[in-house]
Order: C-alpha cells, then sequence, then structure tokens
C-alpha cells in the first residue's frame, strides 16, 4: 500500500515533467519558425498521411520496372524541386534545390548526417567506415584515407597500362559484338586490388584464380543484399538470407588476409625506421608504388577497422570507374560525330606514352567524363538524417522562396539523377548527351556526381584519370564504335551502385 501511495505522485509528477518539456519544445520550435520566417513546402498527396505507405509501395512499385530514377525525376518536376513527405513512416524532406543541397553539405553540414541512414543496413557486410559513419569517427577514416589520395603519385599510370593491356587484348578485334560492362569491371578489379591490397587479382588473365572469383563472387552477393538492406530502411533487420551472411564471411576472410600481410609491413617498417634504414622511403617519392592499405596501416594497426576501411573503399573503387567508362561508351557509340571529335584530340597528341598531364589536358575528353556523371551518375540517391531543429533556407510558401523548419529526425532525401536534369542550367536539353555545354557552364551544387562540400570523394581526382586515360587509349586503337544493344534506351540497374542493366554492346572497328 505504500509502494502505491508513493508510486501515485511519481507518476503524475513524471507525466508533468513530460508535458512541461512538451511544450517548452514546442514553443522553442515556433520561435525558430518565427525568426527565421519558416513556411511550409509543398506536400505530396498522401493517401496513407500516417505512414506513408503509399509512396513506399509506389517507389518499390518502379524499382521493380527498372524506372525509380525516372520516376523521382517527374516527382520533382510535379510537386516542385523541394516537398514534404513520409517515408517509411518518417517525416522527410525532398530536395534538389541547390541552395539547400549547399546548406546540408556545407553550411550546415553538422546538423545532417548519413549514420542513422546507412550504418544499421551495411554493418554485417562492411562494418564502420568513412562512407556509412559521421562525427568522430568519420573524421578518423577520412584522416586514415585522405594523405594517400593527396599523394603527386597517385596515379600510376604505367601500373595502369600492364592491366590495360590485358583488357585491350580481351576485346574481339574482328568487329564481333562485345558487352563491354563485365570487362570493364575485371579491368578495375585487377587495378583497384593492385593500389588497395599491393596485390592484383589477376582477374583479367586467362587462368585466373579460383580464390580471386571466389571472393568476388561472394562480395557482389553480399553487395547485393546490403543494396536490398538499404532500400529496407528501418525494416533491414527483416532482410533473411543465409547465403548473404556466409557470403560476408567469404569477402572478410579474403580482406582479413591482406591486412594481416599489412601489419606485417607496419611492423617491418617501424622496425626499419627506429634503425634509421635508407631504405624506407617517403609516401610520395616519385615512382614509389602507393598502396592505400599499407599507409593506412602505418597509421593504426587495428585488425578490424583496416578491413572495414579497405571494403569501403574496394566498394567504391572496382565499380564506379567501369561503370563511368561503360556509361560513356554506352553514348558514344550512339553518336559517331562525338567519337570522332574525341578520337581527333587524342591523336594530336602524337604517338609518345600519355602522361598524366597530357590526359589532364584532354578537354573534350574531360567533358565527356563531366556528362556521362550528369546523365548517369553511379551514386543516384543521397539521404541524410537531421541530428537537431535546424532550418532549410528556401523552398516554403506559396512561391517556394521561404525556409523551411527541419525537424530533428527528419529524412533529407536527393535523387541526384533528377537533380541533373532539373536545374536551370541544363536546359533547354537536360537529357541529351551534349559534352559540348561544359565549355561554358559552372553548375555548382546542381552536379554533384562525387558529392559535394565536406564528403567530396576523395578518390576523384584518381577515378578522372584513370577513366581519361582508359578512353584516350582506346580511341588510340579503334576508328569507330558501333552500337549493338537490342535496348537503344539506357535502363538503370539499382544496387548500392547505378549502372546499365543491358551493359554496353558495342561493335570495335581497328583504325
Amino acid at each position: 500500500m505504500e509502494i502505491f501511495n508513493f508510486g501515485g505522485p511519481f507518476v503524475l509528477l513524471v507525466v508533468a515533467w513530460l508535458v512541461f518539456d512538451w511544450l517548452q519544445t514546442r514553443r522553442a520550435t515556433r520561435r525558430l519558425k518565427q525568426q527565421n520566417g519558416c513556411q511550409e513546402p509543398p506536400r505530396y498527396p498522401h493517401k496513407d498521411r500516417i505512414f506513408g505507405s503509399d509512396l513506399d509501395r509506389d517507389t518499390a512499385e518502379y524499382a521493380k520496372q527498372s524506372k525509380l530514377l525516372e520516376r523521382w525525376t517527374s516527382r520533382y518536376k510535379k510537386y516542385g524541386d523541394t516537398f514534404g513527405a513520409i517515408m517509411q513512416g518518417t517525416p522527410a524532406i525532398c530536395t534538389v534545390n541547390s541552395t539547400n543541397l549547399l546548406a546540408i553539405t556545407t553550411t550546415n553540414f553538422k546538423d545532417y548526417g548519413v549514420q542513422p541512414m546507412r550504418r544499421d543496413a551495411t554493418l554485417p557486410f562492411l562494418g564502420e567506415g568513412v562512407f556509412t559513419m559521421d562525427g568522430p569517427f568519420w573524421e578518423h577514416s577520412r584522416a586514415l584515407l585522405r594523405p594517400t589520395f593527396t599523394k603527386t603519385n597517385i596515379a600510376n599510370l604505367p601500373a595502369f597500362e600492364v592491366h590495360l593491356q590485358k583488357f585491350l587484348k580481351l576485346l574481339p578485334q574482328d568487329g564481333k559484338t562485345v558487352d563491354l560492362k563485365p570487362l570493364l569491371c575485371k579491368l578495375f578489379i585487377d587495378t583497384s586490388t593492385e593500389f588497395l591490397f599491393g596485390e592484383t587479382m589477376g582477374i583479367l588473365n586467362e587462368d585466373e584464380p579460383e580464390r580471386s572469383q571466389a571472393f568476388l563472387d561472394a562480395f557482389h552477393y553480399a553487395q547485393k543484399g546490403t543494396g536490398r538492406r538499404l532500400q529496407l530502411g528501418k525494416f533491414a533487420f527483416l532482410y533473411r538470407d543465409r547465403k548473404y551472411y556466409e557470403s560476408i564471411k567469404v569477402a572478410h576472410a579474403f580482406a582479413e588476409y591482406y591486412v594481416d600481410k599489412a601489419i606485417k609491413y607496419r611492423r617491418d617498417h617501424l622496425s626499419a625506421e627506429a634503425e634509421k634504414s635508407e631504405t624506407v622511403s617517403d609516401g610520395d617519392t616519385p615512382g614509389r608504388r602507393v598502396v592505400l592499405l599499407h599507409d593506412m596501416a602505418l597509421e593504426t594497426d587495428n585488425r578490424e577497422d583496416l578491413r572495414n576501411q579497405i571494403l569501403h573503399v574496394f566498394l567504391a573503387g572496382h565499380e564506379s570507374s567501369a561503370i563511368t567508362i561503360g556509361n560513356a561508351m554506352f553514348q558514344l557509340c550512339r553518336h559517331p560525330e562525338k567519337w570522332e571529335t574525341l578520337r581527333t584530340e587524342v591523336l594530336a597528341l602524337g604517338t609518345a606514352p600519355l602522361t598524366v598531364d597530357k590526359v589532364k589536358g584532354l578537354k573534350y575528353i574531360t567533358n565527356v567524363i563531366k556528362e556521362t556523371l550528369r546523365l548517369y551518375p553511379v551514386a543516384s540517391m543521397a539521404t541524410r538524417k537531421a541530428y537537431k531543429d535546424t532550418i532549410l533556407p528556401t523552398g516554403g510558401g506559396p512561391n517556394g522562396t521561404s525556409p523551411i523548419f527541419v525537424r530533428k529526425g527528419s529524412v533529407l532525401s536527393t535523387s541526384v539523377y533528377a537533380l541533373h536534369r532539373i536545374a536551370e542550367c541544363w536546359k533547354p536539353d537536360p537529357e541529351a548527351f551534349r559534352p559540348e555545354r561544359w565549355e561554358d557552364i559552372k553548375p555548382g551544387p546542381n552536379y554533384m556526381p562525387f558529392g559535394w562540400g565536406v564528403r567530396t570523394c576523395p578518390a576523384r581526382n584518381l577515378a578522372e584519370i584513370e577513366i581519361g586515360y582508359t578512353l584516350a587509349r582506346i580511341a588510340q586503337m579503334y576508328k569507330t564504335i558501333e552500337c549493338r544493344d537490342e535496348v537503344m534506351d539506357w535502363v538503370e540497374e539499382l544496387r548500392v551502385s547505378t549502372s546499365s542493366k543491358n551493359g554496353t554492346k558495342i561493335g570495335l572497328i581497328l583504325a
């Protein structure tokens, strides 16, 4: 009875405190809105106004049809470049407005994060790493990676050429149809593993190692499962697939083999350094081979951390460049006059080996790469969550120019694919493949295939050099390229990355 007498007043006290806290929060929210002149943005016309299940079902249906990117573009055209919605039961603001994106990625960067959207879905496979974390751990991850990617000798074209020669030998010399997608994937698997692990997987070799293929099969299956978990969002725990977890074990064991070798490299390096050995060279020394895992191991010997970080980078590095080259060839074989322009620029350099500076000086190839990434960004969607009550600078009110209040916990969703088509700077022909547009355009945050602001991809420079070099070398060898695709339109394939579902089927005619 005494417990009951004590409990009654205590419960009332807790309820009173909760009501008081709610009222205080509501007053603070109202004050913040008034101070900033916030107004509501347009709203998606939900039938289910509580959980937003109608939008989720619509998204799932168009994803099955491989038309989700087009669907998002049509939504922005219909409801405006910024609109409110409910996604998987959570309040969301969908925006492709460049002013808002600048606030999200730069000005108010710390108000938003990717960790709540990515960590839980990717944790079994990738662990905690640079692409899934925020705050101090992200800063730690970035610090491990950035020094390597800022080195002057990061692009080792002679080493890249060794793998490219193997790739070129796999291309038909008689004009027969070939799908570039799997061959480009193999090329960048070999180049990226040499850069990341210090040893190539040899997947381009005629006698490709069985262990390498087993790892790739496991990695890609785990990648597919992770993509599904990301689509499920907060319901990722519902994903059940025994093969998914078995594949993760195979992928982890493969990565850990190289992590252990990197830790041994660390011990040897530190030992030699202690003895003041002259064989220890600085990481930016010309001619020295750069190995990312070795450089990271000099900063930490945490086995799990090294494994997770290298899996993160491999996920991004072995596909992005291959996909972009395939997409560029997809368009170039449909526009022979642009292939001729590209080839003329390359041949004007003569027969001397291509250097990094020469590749950077190929203006038309640079514009082809930019235009390809505009039309087909490899990371086609970007989502974050608000860590606190904050403000977006525009998109509210009847004219869409007033600031918008963003409540803590809201999802901020951006279709990069739609952004690259809707912005005024792309008009009047946003769907056209026209590299020439880049001669006089500076789109700013209306163009973000590598992200924007603080989280811009550190490997951007390396990727652009290797993509440009590959396109230039193909142009040196082949006079014309012919489209052999059964389907003329580009069809999306959404996993963790976005690629051409039907590949790139072409005929190559030797010069």
